[in-house]
């Protein structure tokens, strides 16, 4: 499995819009060097982020902030995410706030998944998630 993630110079900075650093994530330390900053999922031109500048993608990320109920047993792991999809390879990386009280909500698991997409390059079709291979599966499913 490999997909590219693009990091900043900075941690928690939400104003920033500067991504330059690429790191293909090949493995467990690839992957920690992308997320030990503020990072996103695709290329901008000139590493400035805006739908304009949009140059493409290899990775699909979905945030798991188990939001959806205040009830344990119906909270998602990973190990959940792997069972939904059977033999599909993903990376996890758990979030700065997870186990951590947010929002007068219970701490629980929050985790990032990254699944290894082919290169898409409109920003419209994979803000949507409508291209080939991606998936929409209602949380009752797991």
């Amino acid at each position: 499995m490999k997909f590219t993630l693009y990091h900043s110079d900075f941690r928690e900075s939400p104003g920033n819009c500067i991504y330059p650093h690429k790191v293909d994530v090949l493995g467990k330390h690839s992957l920690l060097q992308a997320v030990s900053h503020d990072y996103v999922c695709a290329e901008y031109k000139d590493g400035y982020r805006s739908n304009e500048n949009f140059l493409g993608s290899d990775c699909l990320p979905v945030d798991c902030d188990n939001d959806h109920s205040d009830d344990p047993e119906a909270w998602v792991y990973p190990s959940d995410v792997a069972n939904a999809f059977p033999g599909v390879a993903f990376a996890v990386h758990y979030s700065r706030n997870h186990m951590k009280e947010k929002g007068g909500k219970a701490p629980r698991p929050k985790f990032h998944v990254f699944f290894a997409i082919d290169r898409i390059t409109d920003a419209a079709e994979y803000s949507r998630g409508s291209f080939p291979g991606a998936v929409n599966i209602p949380l009752d499913e797991f």
